[in-house]
């Protein structure tokens, strides 16, 4: 092992500890099943681009329409 690894470290992308209680956590304080927190989490990441697209041809209609 090289002297600068970090000892104990797995190959996952995070902890499988910790992420197994995050899930617990969440699911523990929504009360959803998986598949609801899924499609909820799967809408807001919809939005975001959406809104933000929302915004923009609302301010270029009335930059175009001679608004304030």
């Amino acid at each position: 092992m090289p002297p600068l690894a970090i000892p104990f470290h797995h190959s996952e992308p995070g902890d499988p500890a910790l992420l197994e209680w995050m899930r617990d956590q969440i699911d523990a304080m929504v009360g959803l099943g998986p598949a609801a927190i899924a499609v909820m989490l799967g809408m807001v990441i919809l939005a975001i681009p959406l809104g933000i697209a929302i915004a923009y041809w609302v301010t270029r209609a009335r930059q175009r329409g001679g608004g304030a």
